[in-house]
């Protein structure tokens, strides 16, 4: 019988704890408005996610009457800013058309594949835009933005970790 109950209770205890993922999912650790004002989550948690090596992404999107579009995309490089603020590149994009009456994709427009689309943002809602042509190895449009912004982290980041250019541990 004590044997029973031992194992009762260790079924018991693993089953109450969480699953080995659970700290594995993606979390908001902000959201700001247009102007960086934070809307939820707080700048620090970000600070610390990018600190603690976190996988991150960036959502944004524009509605208008007509059409909405949202995007969310892995950064490929971030900084931290002051210790305060985060910058996040994106990786260049090779440019795609979209035809709005169907709601759909393509590469169809051939003048379009050596065209890319760059775009550095930050948590302050600034969203500057580049449209840069390989082939010609320039500047198409510069379009600097403000957006509101969700950034994902996947993973715990709570912990307040020393600044990276520290030589604390």
């Amino acid at each position: 019988m004590k044997k029973l109950g031992a194992f009762l209770l260790v079924l018991l205890c693993l089953s109450c704890s969480p699953p080995p993922n659970a700290n594995n999912e993606w979390r908001i650790v902000l959201k700001t408005d247009r102007e960086g004002k934070v809307l939820k989550g707080s700048k620090q948690n970000l600070v610390n996610a990018v600190r603690n090596g976190a996988d991150l992404k960036i959502g944004w999107g524009v509605k208008r009457e007509d059409l909405s579009i949202e995007h969310l995309a892995s950064p490929i490089w971030l900084a931290i800013l002051s210790e305060q603020e985060v910058m996040a590149h994106l990786d260049p994009q090779v440019l795609s058309g979209i035809n709005w009456g169907d709601l759909n994709a393509s590469y169809k427009d051939s003048t379009l594949l050596h065209k890319e689309w760059r775009v550095v943002l930050t948590t302050k809602g600034d969203f500057d835009a580049i449209w840069y042509d390989r082939k010609v190895d320039s500047v198409i449009r510069r379009w600097p933005q403000k957006h509101s912004m969700t950034w994902f982290a996947k993973g715990d980041s709570k912990e307040t970790l020393s600044p990276l250019f520290s030589t604390s541990p």
